[in-house]
């Protein structure tokens, strides 16, 4: 029986085939889930319309940078609901990324939006200080609606939010 020398001793190669026999079967599936799984990640790309625009603090420009969130409440015709958001800087300008992708899904959306003075923590949730007010930081009390239909190319969404 010819033998293996690993770090300086000597193994039988004839007990190492059988063992890579048996283990052969099981690797193999395991790769094969591994490539299954893989390539499920990648998944089908979304589809999207492109959604940018500009939201005003009473008429003009931000203190601070903020967010717009828009939150999916019907799906279009073969659409799935996605929501999405856009960050803007003090200029109000900002652009719609939903699922990694750049866009909403055709569908009806409400909105709210975002921009603290003082950001909540969890060490103190009540010296949070926003600049919206609160009517407009819940999509369901801000009365701002986006609908996007099926064969839109792009979609602009401007608002002004009054101050406080």
């Amino acid at each position: 029986m010819s033998k293996l020398k690993i770090h300086g001793s000597r193994f039988p190669v004839g007990r190492l085939l059988p063992a890579i026999r048996r283990l052969l079967p099981a690797t193999c599936c395991l790769l094969a889930v591994c490539c299954l799984v893989l390539a499920g990640c990648g998944g089908s790309k979304l589809d999207t319309v492109s959604v940018s625009g500009r939201v005003t603090y009473g008429g003009g420009d931000w203190p601070k940078p903020g967010v717009v969130y828009f939150t999916a409440v019907k799906a279009g015709a073969g659409s799935t609901l996605h929501p999405g958001s856009g960050q803007f800087g003090t200029d109000g300008r900002f652009t719609v990324k939903s699922a990694n992708t750049e866009g909403l899904a055709p569908g009806e959306y409400t909105v709210k939006v975002e921009c603290w003075e003082q950001e909540p923590s969890m060490d103190n949730p009540s010296a949070a200080k926003s600049y919206v007010p609160d009517k407009f930081r819940n999509a369901k009390t801000s009365g701002l609606t986006l609908t996007i239909k099926p064969g839109d190319s792009s979609v602009k969404f401007e608002k002004d939010i009054p101050k406080k």
